[in-house]
């Protein structure tokens, strides 16, 4: 009973992410209208953009802060020295493991993305060879997109690799002043505020896209198209709340797609849905550009459920994939270890740090 209390306890500190860049306005969301620009098919972009959200969404591969705990006799002792990010984070979600050159994404970063892009195979020839194809797309432009908004976050932390916290501080700091001001000043995963970075962001997801899409039936799109977009994200959601701006970024992504692909006399190669927001959308987004806007609806996300090297953990032969709320129970850990891994995501999760080792402890 001990042992099983411990166990939900650390699933409990466990469930919720930190310092994971850009959100789902960027990898979801403008991913998916970008795909469908360059001349991917709706099926697939939703793949490609469901499996770069999905980075940010699976335990094996969200972005986390890391804390060794030691359970003793003295309730808990912790080492000062512990306290680090996730290797995860360097592997996924780009960040340094130098300070690097402000502005700049450094050359382990660029070696990490590369990597990533390496292990898209150029082709498939079966439709379950396809999907791997696009989730391994998708992972790789998720870590591509957070090298931007995570460029200036690097460093290390004592024998550990990348900074101690990473932006976290930023970001719990951006909470509290939206919570007394009503505004976004600091967090980087906001792209209003780190709104200097996106246009490339989006310029290099566009390229890799266009580079990986049969020649064919791919579509360039313009730089004053890519523009456009960057700025409408960048001037969304400064003044809301950001699951409101993630709803609102949603809208603009598909509002761009929508002119983008009724312009120029372009042909789509498969119906979109399209829909006619209500007048009071614009009004919720503060945004007057929304009023009654035409919009190409972003479909659902389907997130599939990977491993720890972001690979999906099964593709049917049809190309579906398991999905990550189909997951069964992860192997449960050990539990009477000396030594306690906890993955935390809010600073008052730390409160909840001795209770768990004490239980560790008694567990054994």
């Amino acid at each position: 009973m001990k042992g099983i209390f411990c166990a939900c306890l650390l699933v409990s500190l466990q469930s919720m992410t930190v310092a994971q860049a850009y959100e789902g306005d960027i990898h979801f969301s403008a991913t998916y209208v970008l795909a469908r620009a360059a001349g991917w098919p709706e099926a697939d972009a939703l793949v490609i953009a469901s499996a770069n959200q999905g980075v940010d969404e699976n335990q094996n591969t969200v972005a986390a802060l890391e804390m060794d705990t030691t359970a003793s006799s003295s309730f808990a002792a912790f080492d000062a020295n512990s306290f680090h990010q996730a290797e995860k984070n360097l592997r996924f979600h780009c960040f340094s493991k130098h300070s690097g050159q402000s502005g700049r994404i450094s050359a382990d970063v660029l070696e990490v993305m590369s990597g990533h892009f390496a292990e898209v195979p150029d082709r498939a020839e079966t439709p379950q060879g396809h999907a791997t194809r696009l989730i391994a797309l998708g992972a790789a432009l998720h870590c591509q997109q957070d090298a931007y908004s995570h460029v200036d976050f690097g460093g290390s932390c004592g024998s550990h690799s990348g900074s101690c916290y990473g932006h976290t501080y930023e970001t719990f700091l951006d909470q509290v002043v939206f919570g007394l001001l009503n505004k976004h000043y600091f967090n980087p995963d906001h792209p209003a505020v780190s709104g200097q970075q996106l246009p490339e962001a989006l310029q290099q997801t566009a390229r890799e896209l266009a580079a990986r899409r049969p020649r064919a039936s791919s579509r360039s799109i313009p730089t004053h198209a890519l523009a456009a977009l960057s700025d409408a994200l960048r001037g969304s959601g400064l003044e809301l709340p950001d699951e409101v701006r993630r709803d609102c970024n949603r809208y603009l992504a598909g509002k761009w797609l929508f002119e983008f692909l009724h312009s120029g006399g372009r042909t789509q190669d498969s119906p979109d849905d399209i829909e006619r927001l209500a007048p009071g959308v614009a009004l919720t987004c503060k945004n007057s550009s929304l009023a009654s806007a035409t919009i190409v609806r972003i479909p659902e996300p389907s997130f599939p459920r990977l491993k720890p090297d972001a690979s999906p953990y099964l593709v049917r032969a049809d190309g579906t994939y398991q999905l990550m709320l189909d997951r069964v129970s992860d192997p449960i850990p050990d539990y009477n270890s000396r030594r306690v891994g906890v993955q935390l995501s809010h600073w008052n999760q730390l409160l909840a740090l001795p209770l768990v080792t004490r239980v560790a402890l008694l567990s054994r």
